[in-house]
């Protein structure tokens, strides 16, 4: 016989068998026991909860020709448990959620049961169906033939119509708790045979967030891992977990202020496959039972912390230190999201809960003074001495923007070409503009104001970006992306920053960048050829190096995306070579257009003539 995953062989078939939602199931026994059955019930509620298989008990209890409903051992019963019975049908709504599909199902629930009293149709992920098919089942589910019920399945009801949840018994499924997720496993593990520590088996229903079918599709990888004597130590190795106390020792160093051996156990850590996301919120689950304990000294109201953990790190951390830390792990934690690496932010956190310097002054470079009573950012102009000094982007960097060099992270080596997913997501929030003063900056040119709307740009440029495209330079522009508005205050570079800042960076290889928008308009200026030997100094200036960039609209970058991974898959990628932009390389980006006065001027004393702006 086939093995059988330990979620399907421990599926509940009767009743009592079921962990948790006592609700759902105290009322569906009496309905069944009064034969009070409605000809349509809704199921919501999160994945792993028991929807589908209490839609198959209560196939079976309505059908079950035995005593107790259901028993599981008449023929009704059996067939359903083995999914041969033919009047209970499974559909799934995924893949037939057309209209036709939903005319055909109404056509056949007209005939009479042929086997049961019941004919039975549980539609899993209902809300994957079309308007169409909903309004072609509207009349049948109000309205359906006295044999005939109908179990509609799903996991988020607000996108199904009212008018189909009004004609339905709705009943809300609920993550199920910790104990009753522990108890169903302590249960598989004794029919197993198997030997699994408690705090092991507590892991793994903390894992589980609520969910029987993941808590036993996690237990069997455990047990496939060591199936003699399950630990928790296996647990948090497969999964990559931080033990309990290994956290509050982390936090520990935190309190010391030891930036460099937090910085140290963080890259341990790494080293062993942490989830990061998860350590930022155990970390949070831990300060909050500090704050907890300190305010109540009761045990049995915390959430993760014993008395022997309590003794660790109590001592250690007043309530007001808790509660800041829990402030910036909170606030590095909703900007994981954001980015595909979530450790930038997470160090970032790191280097704040560490930083013994408060208030610290920064004096000003010698080159540069800001008036006293400025009256506004656009009156308010640097002051040279004597001796002026060309202020590049680093100087700037290092007076108004300490907190950047963090930011930048060492490059992780990696081989495989990676395109970012964040279509015109913003990486992260930039300081007001009224708080950067306004530095010297190289005078530029004018960008061009009259832009062709109609640039045509080759696709295979941007493709020969994506197949060269590295994780790491990528990572390194975005985190730099930001400074480009910091620089819409200055007269001198505000044109050019104008027009990159509302652009996301996608994709990068050394030399090469994608740029996305959300609108056509500003796809054409930045790849208007006129305009590019600009924005490319301003970009140098910015990123530190030159890149050739290419600027994209999201809709066609989805589908760009979309293509580069289909011909990955099938091995059919183009080779890389030579950088190339052919909107731009066909046009000689140094040709200067002369009025009649300087034509003139050139054929008279030719190349000695030299053209000053007022």
């Amino acid at each position: 016989m086939a093995y059988k995953t330990l979620y399907r062989a421990y599926r509940p078939q009767k009743f009592e068998d079921v962990a948790g939602q006592e609700h759902i199931i105290t009322t569906l026994r009496h309905a069944v026991e009064e034969n009070k059955i409605a000809h349509a019930y809704l199921f919501c509620g999160p994945r792993g909860t028991g929807k589908t298989t209490i839609a198959k008990l209560l196939a079976k209890a309505i059908n079950c020709t035995g005593d107790s409903k259901p028993c599981d051992e008449c023929e009704n019963c059996q067939e359903i448990t083995l999914g041969t019975h033919p009047d209970v049908i499974e559909i799934d709504a995924a893949s037939n959620n057309g209209v036709e599909e939903v005319r055909s199902l109404i056509e056949k629930v007209k005939y009479a049961p042929t086997q049961g009293k019941y004919k039975v149709y549980i539609i899993d992920e209902v809300h994957m169906m079309s308007t169409g098919a909903f309004n072609a089942l509207l009349k049948t589910l109000e309205e359906p033939p006295a044999h005939v019920v109908f179990i509609l399945a799903t996991t988020e009801p607000h996108k199904i119509l009212p008018t189909i949840i009004s004609r339905c018994q709705r009943f809300d499924f609920t993550k199920l708790s910790m104990q009753d997720i522990i108890q169903r496993m302590k249960d598989v593990i004794a029919n197993e045979h198997n030997i699994c520590d408690d705090e092991a088996l507590e892991m793994i229903a903390k894992l589980a967030d609520g969910g029987m079918r993941d808590a036993l599709s996690i237990l069997e990888q455990c047990l496939a891992f060591n199936d003699k004597h399950l630990t928790v130590q296996d647990v948090n190795q497969i999964y990559g977990i931080v033990s309990l106390e290994n956290k509050i020792d982390f936090l520990k160093v935190l309190l010391t202020k030891d930036m460099k051996k937090a910085l140290t156990l963080l890259e341990e850590m790494k080293m062993n496959g942490i989830d990061i996301k998860r350590l930022t919120l155990d970390l949070v689950d831990i300060l909050k039972d500090v704050v907890i304990y300190r305010n109540t000294s009761d045990e049995s109201i915390l959430f993760v912390l014993s008395k022997y953990y309590l003794d660790m790190i109590v001592p250690h951390i007043s309530c007001e230190e808790a509660l800041e830390f829990i402030d910036i792990l909170m606030d590095a934690s909703e900007k994981y999201a954001k980015v595909i690496n979530p450790t930038i932010y997470f160090e970032l956190a790191i280097l704040k809960m560490c930083n013994q310097v408060k208030n610290e002054m920064i004096t000003p470079m010698q080159t540069v003074s800001i008036p006293e009573e400025p009256t506004s950012i656009s009156q308010s102009t640097p002051v040279l001495d004597d001796t002026p000094t060309e202020v590049t982007l680093d100087d700037i960097m290092q007076v108004n923007q300490v907190q950047i060099e963090p930011i930048i992270q060492e490059p992780i080596i990696d081989d495989e070409p990676i395109v970012d997913m964040m279509i015109g997501e913003p990486i992260e929030e930039v300081s007001e503009i009224e708080e950067v003063p306004v530095f010297e900056f190289e005078k530029q040119e004018e960008v061009e104001s009259n832009v062709d709307d109609d640039v045509k740009v080759d696709p295979n440029d941007i493709m020969n970006i994506l197949v060269q495209a590295k994780r790491e330079v990528l990572e390194t522009i975005q985190e730099r992306w930001p400074i480009i508005k910091r620089y819409l205050a200055n007269l001198n570079t505000a044109k050019s920053a104008s027009m990159l800042c509302d652009g996301s960076a996608v994709a990068a290889c050394p030399g090469g960048l994608v740029i996305s928008f959300e609108f056509q308009p500003a796809v054409n200026a930045v790849n208007y050829y006129k305009n590019y030997k600009q924005l490319s100094h301003f970009l140098t200036e910015i990123l530190g190096q030159e890149y050739r960039f290419i600027a994209i609209q999201q809709d066609e970058w989805i589908h760009m995306r979309s293509q580069f991974i289909d011909l990955k898959k099938k091995g059919q990628l183009p080779p890389p070579h030579e950088l190339t932009l052919k909107h731009i390389d066909s046009h000689d980006l140094d040709h200067v257009d002369l009025n009649e006065a300087q034509e003139f001027a050139i054929k008279l004393f030719g190349d000695i003539v030299e053209f000053k702006e007022d």
